[in-house]
């Protein structure tokens, strides 16, 4: 296999949802074309800023430690297959923007946003597609995906 990458990763933003794991199936189906890392990243929003000045605050606990419960074993299995999983703390966009810096691409899911019947790209993907340096791939949703191949009767 030619090395294509010089070690540049293909970042993948994940967030739980079906189009951010058909985004990562569809990445983990490049690394042997590209010979290229993934590095899955999640990225986490503060909850402390959302609350009152005046109301308690828990204590701070590290990005890697706020997953859900469920997303635990899979953050596992990814990582037991070779992908590297970060935990980062901002908004989506900033956080997957700076992982991608350098990256090879990076890859977003695409919900079922739109007209209703064409999957079009979310808030997110959008401002990715928008201000990467790097080039964005837009994986739908398996079920948009399905939808968007019989168009609508419109009268």
């Amino acid at each position: 296999m030619t090395e294509l990458t010089d070690a540049r990763p293909i970042v993948v933003g994940v967030d739980g949802s079906g189009a951010s794991l058909a985004a990562l199936r569809w990445a983990v189906t490049q690394v042997h074309r590209l010979g290229a890392p993934i590095v899955a990243v999640h990225a986490r929003e503060r909850t402390d800023r959302l609350r009152a000045a005046y109301a308690p605050t828990p204590a701070h606990r590290a990005p890697a430690d706020e997953w859900p419960r469920p997303d635990r074993a899979w953050r596992a299995a990814l990582t037991e297959a070779g992908v590297r999983v970060v935990a980062d703390e901002g908004l989506p966009t900033a956080v997957l923007l700076r992982h991608a810096d350098d990256a090879l691409m990076l890859v977003v899911g695409r919900g079922a946003h739109g007209d209703g019947w064409l999957p079009g790209p979310g808030p997110v993907a959008r401002d990715c597609v928008r201000k990467a340096r790097c080039p964005v791939v837009t994986v739908p949703e398996p079920r948009a995906a399905a939808r968007s191949v019989t168009a609508p009767v419109r009268s």
